[in-house]
């Protein structure tokens, strides 16, 4: 009896990889995120809580008990949102976390949306010398 090989393995087929418009089946040119609604968030609660419940389920009675930080916040995670060219919204909504209720890409509200965006980051020193201090890429690197 011969060993088992695995299959070969086979590529997704392109449309499998095309990302695509929320309102349609145009491909995606735009990205941005928004939170979680409680809807899509309590998956993760739950997960966690299963986590958290088999380790205790697992752990040795001996031994102290396995300590667990915080549950999972809302404000952690985000969530993209797809469009196409003719329903993105702005680059500059774009480039902000939209809040759970964001309706964008409707489009009465295009190329805007109906929730005020989070604030952007301020820079920060770190972030300034980092980026002042990068070196040029390999030439190799660099095409055209």
């Amino acid at each position: 009896m011969g060993t088992p090989t695995a299959p070969d393995p086979m590529p997704a087929p392109p449309e499998a990889l095309t990302l695509q418009c929320t309102l349609g089946d145009a491909p995606a040119a735009v990205q941005w995120q928004r939170r979680l609604t409680d809807a899509e968030f309590q998956p993760i609660l739950d997960a966690e809580q299963a986590r958290r419940d088999e380790i205790l389920l697992l752990a040795d009675p001996t031994q102290p008990p396995p300590v667990f930080g915080p549950m999972p916040d809302p404000s952690d995670y985000t969530i993209a949102v797809y469009a196409c060219a003719a329903h993105g919204i702005s680059l500059d909504l774009a480039a902000r976390i939209h809040q759970a209720t964001c309706t964008a890409p409707a489009v009465a509200d295009l190329p805007g949306c109906n929730c005020s965006p989070e604030p952007t980051p301020e820079p920060t020193p770190e972030a300034d010398r980092a980026f002042s201090a990068a070196r040029p890429l390999p030439d190799h690197w660099v095409t055209g």
